[in-house]
């Protein structure tokens, strides 16, 4: 359905939040308005939240090579459910996206198989290896291709990424950064803090994060190029970056929903399932990112999402993978943790799932009459519980299994197309 008539909508757009009706045809906002009336299918939404479909720059689809643990067409299907109408995958997969057949392959995978609009960033290097550039003069000229990323592994030589950062920008693209100093790491699990020394475990420093952050920023005063950090974790790294971006640098930075959710001390029992990579870090971190991302200095939120299989997960701590799944619960648990425990505000967390990223990116998250509609409707008032029997990603990998969550998505209005959610 294409042509509709939606009623009674609190919409969230340029900021504010407005009571009014919503008329799309063929597609695209024809009114915005209130008291409407049309012959086309009327949706009453009594007053429920319609925002710009969500936007996520970071998401692991594992294809090709890891289809035992998540594809195209189940990790978009989880991001459909989840009120995402754009997501952007990273390059590590197998084989790696640096080169054109990769992206060639991966194009037809998307357009056959993929349930929302999908891109993928380019690796750095290849292979992730850290050795050599990509050829990002070709690679960028590809619609699908957002940007360059070694997610996974942080990019060690300084030289390396200062050759990085000065070709992104002679090609008008964006560097997003995995911050991993390896000097740093020592066989770590969990962060090198509270959680670690109770239960003797190898623990992650923050300087593993942060010294790589510094040194990649302090590249960007040089170049003055576009850079992104992902998955921030640390005080350390908003301190650096709130600094880089009151200077009016180029710069912009992500934190991921269980980075604002949980701390180390919530690890239950040295369950693998929080094991992701940044660890879940100290209470002082997680108030930083929370502040953070209040005063806008983190401008994303991104999932991260990061599927493996069972077998996987059924592992030790110290053996299983790193990373959870996230894409389809995002807005509920942020909503239910961090909005209505008063952490962060509605507007906070809608920007930052959408113009957030879209602005990052280049993209369009704008919500006007003669635009084709993206939109998500979500009922606030309306719970369920996260299980297996609603996922619908490949993989199960969270540690909020059977939590209770606020703010169910209704519909995901996709270029146009009004998809209802099934129960």
């Amino acid at each position: 359905m294409d042509s509709y008539l939606l009623k009674n909508a609190r919409l969230y757009r340029n900021h504010c939040f407005e009571e009014t009706d919503i008329l799309v045809e063929n597609g695209y906002i024809k009114k915005i308005q209130n008291n409407l009336e049309s012959s086309y299918p009327t949706i009453e939404l009594n007053g429920m939240l319609v925002s710009h479909n969500f936007i996520d720059i970071h998401t692991h689809l594992r294809e090709p090579g890891y289809e035992y643990k998540e594809t195209i067409e189940t990790g978009s299907l989880a991001a459909l459910y989840g009120g995402y109408g754009t997501i952007v995958a990273m390059a590590n997969t197998n084989p790696c996206m640096d080169n054109q057949e990769t992206i060639d392959d991966f194009t037809k995978r998307v357009q056959k198989d993929g349930h929302v609009n999908v891109y993928t960033y380019s690796a750095i290097t290849k292979g992730l290896k850290g050795q050599e550039l990509v050829d990002m003069k070709q690679l960028v000229q590809n619609d699908i291709v957002l940007g360059f990323s070694d997610d996974g592994k942080g990019v060690q030589s300084q030289n390396m990424m200062e050759d990085a950062m000065k070709l992104a920008k002679q090609v008008h693209s964006i560097i997003v950064a995995h911050c991993e100093d390896e000097s740093e790491l020592h066989g770590g699990c969990v962060h090198d803090g509270k959680y670690a020394k109770e239960h003797h475990l190898p623990g992650i420093n923050s300087a593993s994060e942060y010294k790589q952050v510094a040194r990649d920023l302090d590249i960007v005063r040089q170049y003055k190029n576009r850079y992104h950090v992902c998955h921030i974790s640390t005080k350390e790294t908003v301190q650096l970056l709130k600094k880089a971006r009151e200077e009016g640098l180029s710069v912009s930075g992500e934190v991921a929903p269980h980075h604002l959710i949980l701390t180390e001390e919530n690890i239950k029992d040295c369950h693998p399932d929080y094991k992701m990579n940044p660890p879940l870090r100290s209470k002082e971190d997680h108030q930083a990112l929370l502040q953070g991302l209040n005063d806008r200095v983190m401008t994303v939120i991104a999932t991260d999402h990061a599927p493996h299989s069972r077998e996987e997960k059924a592992k030790s701590i110290q053996e299983a993978p790193f990373g959870i799944i996230g894409i389809q619960y995002a807005f509920p648990l942020l909503y239910t943790y961090l909005v209505k425990n008063g952490l962060v505000s509605l507007d906070v967390i809608l920007d930052a799932l959408t113009i957030g990223p879209a602005e990052v990116l280049h993209l369009d998250a704008s919500i006007e009459e003669g635009k084709l509609a993206n939109l998500c409707v979500f009922d606030l008032n309306d719970t369920f519980e996260i299980n297996e029997e609603i996922n619908r990603s490949k993989s199960i990998n969270t540690p909020f299994l059977n939590v209770k969550c606020y703010g169910k998505i209704k519909a995901n209005i996709l270029n146009g197309k009004y998809i209802e959610m099934e129960e």
